[in-house]
């Protein structure tokens, strides 16, 4: 499931490009503030409908242009090409799959799964409980068909249960939201229960590849609510507090994800690097548990690895990375600081002035590459 095709028009930089990406690695090499990362950038936009550097699609318009546009060609397995798109403009975004125009944009992430692992990665699972339970999150939304819908209602249900607890008035329509909010809240809880379960092993492999076989980690899923006595009971306790503040404290939409190394909590305990690696390892363990279960590739992009990590670490993980059914896209200042040598084929993209260039260093045949990944 490679993207073998990239078309961008008015994006940052950027009038109109398009790219053949190689279906096992692409390097994307280039100055500082170049263009690099507006690559990736589109592809995210392709998969997500939105970027992973700013929440304000308009920012990635190019100036002057009244919006930007984004398309790509997937290639299955069987040789099917399924085509993506995403337009947007001052009407809002409009997403479409082989020429259908979908009501909802986040079909485009079932038909093109994406990782990202950027400099702001770590500090971001760091620092927001949101990105932290986004983890387990993402995982049920490719694996488990009913989980968006899900959490759709529940967030539905959440908008009006607070909006009754602004209103002093409706006290009584509070309530009448609280016992499907309950039912709604705990089945998401147990989903991302077994979701971390199935997560733990995946993580444990390769935090041994990362941090050493003699590393301990484990993955701790706090619910969003105190105590053992269920989401109900806490609703109840904290009737008073929701009333006088006008939003529910408690529920899955505070729920965290927590690591810890060596039996200690690692947002305070761990070193810099070795937090840098454990999200990294999340974000790999993630890949591999939603291939192995669905027998689905990933794209995976890395923007400016080699700046993020030292030597020793860039050697394993780009070796460990190469092992991986997944087709990769890298940014780097120089292509030479990414060791390619693991690798059945790759490309290297050069950015300058808004322009692309394609070096195709070691392109292997086509059919044989699609076959392999």
């Amino acid at each position: 499931m490679p993207l073998v095709s990239l078309e961008l028009r008015n994006i940052r930089v950027y009038e109109h490009i398009e790219l053949k990406p190689n279906p096992h690695l692409n390097l994307i090499s280039g100055a500082n503030a170049s263009g690099k990362t507006t690559l990736l950038e589109a592809i995210h936009l392709l998969s997500t409908g939105r970027s992973f550097r700013t929440t304000k699609t308009e920012q990635l318009h190019r100036i002057g242009a009244p919006g930007l546009s984004v398309a790509g060609k997937l290639q299955m397995a069987g040789g099917e090409i399924i085509r993506l798109g995403l337009i947007h403009s001052e009407e809002g975004k409009r997403a479409s799959i082989n020429g259908l125009e979908q009501k909802q944009v986040s079909n485009l992430a079932l038909q093109l799964p994406l990782q990202v692992i950027s400099p702001d990665t770590h500090y971001e699972f760091q620092q927001y409980s949101k990105h932290r339970r986004g983890v387990l999150d993402w995982g049920l939304f490719h694996v488990e068909q009913d989980f968006p819908s899900l959490w759709t209602r529940f967030q539905r249900i959440l908008l009006q249960r607070n909006t009754a607890l602004k209103d002093g008035g409706q006290l009584k329509a509070r309530h009448v939201w609280d016992e499907e909010l309950v039912e709604i809240g705990e089945k998401l809880q147990h989903a991302r229960a077994r979701q971390t379960a199935q997560l733990l092993p995946y993580f444990q492999l390769c935090c041994q590849q990362f941090l050493g076989k003699n590393s301990s980690v484990d993955l701790i899923l706090e619910s969003g609510w105190e105590g053992d006595a269920g989401f109900g009971a806490c609703l109840q306790q904290d009737r008073a507090r929701d009333s006088a503040r006008g939003f529910t404290h408690s529920g899955p939409q505070r729920a965290d994800l927590r690591i810890n190394l060596n039996e200690q909590a690692s947002r305070t305990n761990a070193s810099h690097g070795q937090f840098k690696m454990l999200v990294i390892a999340l974000r790999l363990a993630q890949i591999m548990y939603l291939i192995e279960s669905r027998n689905q590739n990933c794209c995976l992009l890395i923007d400016d690895l080699a700046a993020e990590l030292d030597i020793e670490h860039r050697a394993r993980l780009t070796r460990f990375l190469a092992s991986l059914p997944i087709q990769l896209f890298i940014t780097t200042t120089e292509s030479s600081l990414i060791d390619r040598e693991f690798w059945p084929s790759h490309d290297t993209f050069h950015v300058e002035h808004g322009t692309v260039t394609s070096q195709n260093l070691t392109r292997i045949n086509s059919a044989e590459s699609l076959e392999k990944c």
